[in-house]
Order: C-alpha cells, then sequence, then structure tokens
C-alpha cells in the first residue's frame, strides 16, 4: 500500500471509531454554528482532533485544513492534507445513515490521495493519482449502462432555491426518460457510489470542496467522469454532473 495511504487510512479509523461512538449517543452531540452559518457539531471537532493528532505525529512539516473548524496551518509547505471529519450532518443528526469522514492529500495543488470511511457499513473507499481506487481493498469501476431507464442517478436537494430548482428540473427529466432517480441526502456520496457501481451517475449542487476533492479523485480513479453543467472539467462549479462514461452526455444534456 502507498505509504502515505497508509498513514491517512490509520487516522481515518481512529477518527471513524469516534464518529460512530457520537453517533450512538445523538444526545449528547452539541450543534454549532460555524463561521459561513454552516452547522458543525462537537462530534466534527472530537473527530478533527483525533485525526490531525495522528497525521501529524508523522508529518509535522505538512500544513493542514480541516472544513470543520476553517483551521489552516501556517506552514509554508507543498503538501497540505484536506480533512472533512464528517460529511453529512443533516443524516448524522437526524439519526440516519449515508455520512462519513474525508481525508485527501494534495502535493502542488493536486490531490494524489483520498481516503473516505463510512463508519456504520466499515467501508472504506480509497485512491491514490494513477493507480485506480478501492473499496476495503478491492478495486472498483463504474457501471457500463448505457440507456437511462437502466440507470440510477443520484440527486442531491440543498437549501438554495436556485440550486434546488435546477435539481427538481434535472430528476424531471430523468424520470421522463425512464431513469431512477435517487436522493441520499449526500451529493459526496452520490459519487462514490457512482465510482464503485451502486449508481450509474449524479448531479449535486454546491458541494462542499474538501469533501468533494477527495471524492472526485476515487470517481475518476474509478473511471468515472466529472464536470460542471456546460462540460468544463473543474470542481469549482456550484453545480456538478458525474457519471460513467457511457452514460455522461445523456446527463449533461439534461442538466444543462
Amino acid at each position: 500500500m502507498h505509504a502515505q495511504l497508509n498513514i491517512a487510512l490509520r487516522a481515518a479509523r481512529e477518527g471513524a471509531v469516534s464518529l460512530a461512538r457520537h453517533f450512538d449517543r445523538l444526545d449528547r452531540v452539541k450543534e454549532i454554528t460555524g463561521k459561513d452559518q454552516r452547522t458543525i457539531t462537537s462530534a466534527d471537532l472530537d473527530v478533527e482532533t483525533i485525526v490531525l493528532d495522528q497525521l501529524r505525529k508523522t508529518f509535522p512539516k505538512h500544513r493542514y485544513l480541516s472544513a470543520a473548524s476553517e483551521l489552516e496551518d501556517q506552514h509554508d509547505a507543498e503538501t497540505v492534507w484536506l480533512l472533512n471529519p464528517l460529511i453529512g450532518t443533516r443524516n448524522f443528526l437526524r439519526g440516519t445513515p449515508g455520512f462519513f469522514l474525508s481525508i485527501a492529500c494534495q502535493t502542488n495543488g493536486q490531490v494524489n490521495i483520498a481516503a473516505l470511511i463510512d463508519p456504520l457499513l466499515n467501508e472504506e473507499f480509497t485512491a491514490v493519482r494513477g493507480r485506480g481506487a478501492s473499496l476495503n481493498g478491492h478495486r472498483i469501476r463504474v457501471s457500463n449502462r448505457v440507456d437511462l431507464p437502466d440507470c440510477i442517478v443520484g440527486v442531491e436537494f440543498t437549501a438554495n432555491e436556485a440550486g434546488d430548482n435546477e435539481a427538481c428540473n434535472f430528476q424531471r427529466q430523468l424520470i421522463a426518460e425512464g431513469a431512477s432517480p435517487r436522493t441520499s441526502g449526500n451529493g459526496i456520496l452520490d459519487l462514490l457510489y457512482t465510482a464503485s457501481a451502486r449508481l450509474d451517475g449524479g448531479f449535486i449542487s454546491k458541494p462542499e470542496p474538501v469533501g468533494l476533492s477527495a471524492a472526485a479523485l476515487i470517481l475518476q480513479e474509478a473511471g468515472g467522469l466529472l464536470s460542471d453543467t456546460k462540460g468544463n472539467p473543474a470542481l469549482s462549479g456550484d453545480r456538478l454532473v458525474f457519471g460513467n462514461p457511457k452514460c455522461f452526455k445523456q446527463l449533461l444534456k439534461l442538466a444543462d
């Protein structure tokens, strides 16, 4: 196993254990409003501490960025670790499956390592750039379905009115084409499920950038495609479309 991925997985596993424990005692979890009015939890901060402590033991001179506390080290390093200790906060707080933690390692602006763990299902999605993607150590590939009536497609709705309107329009067109839309409440999860052929593609509005950077690497290493609604291969768009190469163009046409 790649050395940095091995370290990332060790840290992520410790964080996942903590996240699962918090999930078992949601009555003790506190909600906190972040600087951008985004809801985080006391579980986020506990997991953040556990994961960063583990990574810093091995890589004390690297930089660290966490989506929870918006922590960013001031180290001037080429290698940056990106952490989101809890992706899927709403699912988590309602006692619903469909949440996980994410770690990515970025060098010179490019993400090369990704590890995302679902603590309830004990599923570990990993990728190393140029070496493929895996689920619990087994290689994964996107599906090869072509026709939309045969496809299952994830659609994420957000609190943003414009984003919801576009998601609703996309879902209506999917249904008209005979596809089967699914809503998990977690668009980043839909990326992972597309990478592992559980879904054939999806539509996501205003994705969380730290988790997206990790999930996008896994999707791409599994053979999937990802772009904004105009077909530009960027991760910075407000609305993104993704899928296997055989149905991606059809999904993109519905989203444009």
